[in-house]
């Protein structure tokens, strides 16, 4: 009606002729008969306005022709509009065809709009990915993303072509192009927060070859996971392309909530140009914090692993992905005190973190000498040999085990995390420069002897799982988001006003009960729980508990206002008594006292007494059918120690 209108006035030059006007108002009512018939009879209307796309176009040109040659026959059938000429007509359906296009954009566009604010409530939970590639899968899986609100949040799109960084695709930027690879990895080497997940919308052998090795060796140091989208064919519908396209299955696939994001330019300020030092470097926790800080451009990067293996392991990893990062590697045991001075003294690190271990329960139970000499003994050494070359800051990596524990190394950890509480209020008092953090955290999905590793074994080897109890339950994050909080956690430390020896907590959800853990890993074999693979329960290993805790009844829980990260305050041990029962530690694990280690550990950690003892009952029962009351005293009179005396110390290497 309002085309056919318009159509008279701009065919006569801008205004309507005198022996027109009386021909406008019935020719409107013309047009909008017309329609109401052509429309619906080309397929205009059965065509929804979440779909609009060029296709439509045919369907609104079908309708736009019918409705016009409609509109010219009645009209030459009535005296009023016969006299209405030719060319307005064919201007109406110049009109007609963007006018009617315009309304489908806007009713899709309005649509969209509410979609979006429905899902802008998700946003925070999704899960960041990269796609590289611009074809029809990559169409489809953005498309699928959009409209069916997915756990995945593109956040850039790398092309295989020149020339398109900056456009966007499907409201998505496209960043960089495979063909330059090394410009578009320093690009994304200064994105201030990284993807999760880089998805290869395409087949390998489709992208430029260098390009995509380049990209896949840095995804892969950076802890990045690299999926491949199934091809048209695979995918089906494109309400199934975000749960069927995925080809792998990776340990965050596992936690039935998003990991956490950071932002990295905190860190990069932290890091870059400064000496960083850091034990355990070939662990799973070591590793991936060595690989972490060498992204931040450090200025030198010192490692120290007791494992030959997984020191040469890490130093060829960093030698390929960041060749241009100076790293010296020493094959050392943070149980040597005179080992431990001569490095610190050679490369004076600024920033320490110590993550070399003993971290699995049911071993350290029954090496509980050797559990005290790495755990408390090491940290001691590498706490000390930090505030003697004045470093900024010396990180601890602690466990969730320690908290309320029964067993030993749960013990060591806790005396450790009091030693370094102990050292930072030392700071304090005295205005050093040198601060101490311990970070907490429970499971690390996918680190050497995890859960993930050995039910993936299972499920290869047909099964059962085994998993101890039915109602055991443990917290769970990725090694990537642990070390990244990590990272956080120290850096807040220094530019955030935190009070001395806090306790930083990562932020790890939920627990989660082993047995549904094991039987989501089957699910995602494609394979049925207790049918395909059975599940056997096989009852508590000595030293663990049916579920872990992240604060112990006496510390103080406080927001310390780090994302993601809270506080603890123990009230700790004073210093003196630390000291004076950490030489007695190392003297009794040095011979091979157990009962001794034990029952040093049961005095100096709340909570872990009567159930460590038990445990020597148990072991030492084999030997000796009756226990006496002085079978728990020391077997070595351990002489009292003067703690304001400069003491000797034992190096566990000998």
């Amino acid at each position: 009606m309002v085309t056919v209108c318009l159509a008279v006035v701009l065919a006569n030059g801008g205004s309507v002729p005198a022996e027109l006007s009386p021909a406008l108002l019935p020719l409107a009512l013309l047009s909008g008969l017309a329609g109401l018939i052509a429309f619906p009879v080309s397929g205009v209307y059965r065509r929804h306005t979440r779909s609009t796309s060029l296709r439509d176009i045919a369907h609104i040109l079908v309708g736009a022709v019918l409705s016009v040659v409609l509109l010219a026959l009645m009209a030459s059938v009535l005296t009023v509009t016969a006299q209405v000429p030719l060319p307005v007509y064919v201007i109406q359906f110049l009109l007609a065809v963007p006018a009617l296009s315009a309304l489908r954009v806007v009713a899709r566009s309005r649509e969209l709009a509410r979609q979006n604010k429905r899902l802008m409530a998700q946003h925070a939970d999704k899960i960041p990915v990269l796609l590289v590639g611009t074809g029809a899968s990559c169409d489809l899986f953005v498309r699928s993303l959009r409209n069916t609100g997915s756990k995945y949040q593109p956040v850039g799109i790398i092309d295989d072509a020149r020339n398109t960084q900056g456009l966007y695709f499907h409201d998505v930027q496209i960043i960089g192009s495979l063909l330059d690879p090394d410009c578009l990895i320093a690009r994304l080497k200064h994105c201030n927060m990284l993807p999760q997940r880089l998805f290869l919308t395409e087949p390998v052998t489709h992208f430029e070859s260098d390009g995509i090795r380049k990209l896949i060796s840095w995804s892969e140091a950076h802890g990045i996971a690299v999926s491949r989208l199934a091809g048209l064919e695979e995918l089906g519908t494109e309400a199934d392309a975000d749960k069927s396209s995925l080809r792998t299955v990776k340990p965050e696939d596992i936690l039935d909530r998003p990991q956490k994001a950071v932002e990295r330019s905190m860190l990069r300020e932290l890091f870059q140009g400064r000496r960083v030092l850091v034990t355990g470097a070939g662990g799973s926790i070591g590793s991936e914090l060595t690989r972490q800080i060498a992204s931040f451009d450090p200025a030198e990067l010192v490692m120290i692993d007791n494992c030959e293996f997984n020191a040469y392991s890490i130093d060829m990893d960093l030698s390929q992905n960041f060749p241009d990062v100076a790293r010296r590697m020493y094959v050392a045991s943070i149980r040597d005190a005179a080992r431990v001075n001569t490095i610190f003294e050679r490369h004076r690190p600024e920033l320490v973190f110590n993550a070399a271990a003993l971290k699995h329960v049911p071993l350290v139970e029954l090496n509980p000498c050797e559990g005290v000499l790495t755990n408390v003994i090491g940290t001691r050494n590498v706490a000390d040999a930090a505030r003697n070359v004045g470093a900024i800051a010396m990180v601890q990596v602690s466990t969730d085990k320690a908290v309320n524990t029964t067993n030993v190394m749960g013990a060591t950890k806790r005396v450790a995390e009091f030693y370094v509480q102990a050292q930072d209020r030392i700071t304090n008092e005295t205005e050093e420069m040198t601060r101490f953090f311990s970070v907490r955290f429970g499971n690390v999905l996918g680190s050497s002897g995890s859960l993930i590793p050995l039910f993936q074994r299972q499920i290869s080897k047909g099964g059962p799982l085994t998993v101890t109890d039915r109602k055991m339950e443990r917290y769970f994050m990725t090694i990537r988001e642990a070390v990244q909080l990590t990272l956080v956690a120290a850096a807040s430390g220094l530019t955030l006003d935190t009070s001395h020896g806090e306790i930083f907590v990562l932020d790890m959800g939920r627990p989660v009960k082993i047995v549904d853990l094991a039987e989501r890993m089957i699910r995602l074999a494609g394979l049925t729980p207790y049918e395909d693979i059975d599940i056997k329960f096989i009852g508590s290993r000595p030293g663990e508990k049916l579920f872990e805790e992240l604060f112990d009844a006496s510390e103080e829980r406080r927001e310390c206002g780090i994302p993601g990260v809270s506080s603890a305050r123990p009230d700790g041990v004073a210093i003196a008594r630390l000291r004076a029962t950490i030489l007695k530690l190392e003297q009794a694990a040095a011979v091979g006292d157990e009962l001794s280690v034990k029952r040093l550990l049961k005095d100096l950690v709340p909570g872990y007494g009567i159930n460590g003892l038990r445990s020597v009952d148990v072991s030492d029962s084999i030997k000796k059918p009756v226990l006496t009351a002085t079978d728990l005293l020391p077997k070595n009179d351990i002489p009292a120690v003067d703690a304001g005396a400069e003491q000797p110390r034992l190096s566990a290497g000998r």
